[in-house]
């Protein structure tokens, strides 16, 4: 257990995932072409940060990231340019946020950084002038669901070269959203859509019904191609916030779902180790294999839920599957679309497809000894 991070296990989570994606992010766009990098980070913080340097702050993190990244993108021969943003309204966590950040501005060595102090919604002009020109990666973590409402806040998610990482902080939303005060209610409108109530599906379990109306909506304000949203639980394994990502790239998708699975594997490892600490605290008795081997048992309930993800996804491509041969470059972005499953998952299921003759091995054709496919090869029935 990381002591920074202690009974913040959730916290631990959505930090891996913003260091981990951001990582690939900076790697693949500024050596892939892209000169400029822009970082937004809406609702900077700190908040309940527990180390001098604030490195458990997601500022922090991603300024760490990102000049490693141009570091290693330098060496290899390029002029990357990398712009950071940081938007925070509470005074206090801004007189915090403003000079731990600003000490990195370095424009010498093409390395900006910038901060606002206000409203997220009323930084659009400052924040579209920072995306101007670059691949932006927004970060929106706020402490409730107010202050990112769609209308307001559309040219962010709609930058053409640009994702979205947001906490949708499902928690505080479920409990809210079954008030009576009529204001209160009314508040969800900017991120639920009009009518929310009345659109609410009464056949779904509330957490489902709940993030459909959330997706639809996030994914209509940023005309993503993609959304997948990941579900965080506290230790007590109730969601504690949906991680939802948006981007309008199969190369995006591929990176993320890997994050994903490292993040949740992760996490159900470190929930799993801390709920054996507590239980040998109130006890006073200790497990022969204790943490360590709660959290290995963590680790095969993962590995046992994305067998069963796979099976799911098998029987939708057997149904999906048309009769005209179709590239894999345009299946497994589908399946990773509907399913929690990671690009290797679905080169592994069409395999086994291929195994029991349901699909051609056409990877292995002209005497190829592939065992799964790539790209471009055809998935077809036999």
């Amino acid at each position: 257990m990381t002591n920074v991070y202690q009974d913040r296990e959730q916290t631990e989570a959505k930090h891996f995932i913003l260091r981990k994606y951001l990582q690939t992010l900076a790697f693949k766009t500024l050596h892939g072409g892209w000169s400029t990098l822009a970082y937004i980070d809406g609702f900077s913080g700190p908040w309940q940060s527990k180390t001098p340097d604030h490195s458990d702050s997601s500022f922090m993190i991603a300024i760490e990231v990102l000049k490693d990244a141009q570091s290693k993108v330098r060496a290899a021969g390029k002029k990357p340019r990398v712009k950071c943003l940081f938007v925070e309204e509470n005074a206090g966590s801004f007189a915090q946020l403003h000079p731990a950040v600003s000490a990195h501005h370095d424009p010498a060595n093409d390395f900006f950084v910038e901060t606002f102090h206000g409203k997220f919604e009323n930084a659009l002009p400052q924040i579209q002038r920072t995306m101007s020109n670059a691949f932006a990666l927004t970060f929106i973590d706020p402490t409730g669901w107010t202050g990112y409402e769609f209308d307001k806040v559309r040219p962010v998610f709609e930058h053409a070269r640009g994702e979205v990482l947001l906490n949708f902080m499902f928690d505080f939303v479920n409990r809210f959203t079954a008030s009576s005060d009529p204001k209160t209610l009314a508040s969800f409108a900017g991120i639920l859509g009009p009518d929310w109530q009345q659109r609410l599906d009464p056949l779904l379990p509330r957490e489902e019904a709940l993030m459909a109306l959330f997706t639809e909506q996030f994914w209509k304000a940023g005309k993503f191609s993609y959304v997948l949203s990941t579900p965080i639980e506290k230790i007590s394994d109730r969601t504690h916030f949906h991680i939802v990502y948006g981007t309008r790239s199969p190369k995006g998708l591929e990176a993320y779902r890997q994050v994903e699975y490292d993040a949740l594997k992760d996490h159900g490892m470190r929930r799993a180790a801390a709920r054996e600490m507590i239980r040998e605290k109130k006890t006073g008795q200790t497990d022969l294999f204790g943490a360590e081997g709660a959290a290995s048992v963590a680790e095969g309930s993962m590995e046992a839920q994305i067998a069963s993800i796979k099976h799911q996804a098998k029987d939708w491509l057997r149904q999906q599957l048309p009769t005209c041969p179709q590239p894999f470059s345009d299946i497994w972005p589908m399946m990773l679309d509907k399913f929690m499953l990671r690009k290797t998952d679905a080169r592994d299921i069409c395999a086994e497809l291929g195994k029991s003759r349901e699909i051609k091995e056409t990877w292995r054709m002209n005497g190829s000894r592939r065992q799964k496919p790539d790209d471009n090869d055809q998935i077809e029935r036999p």
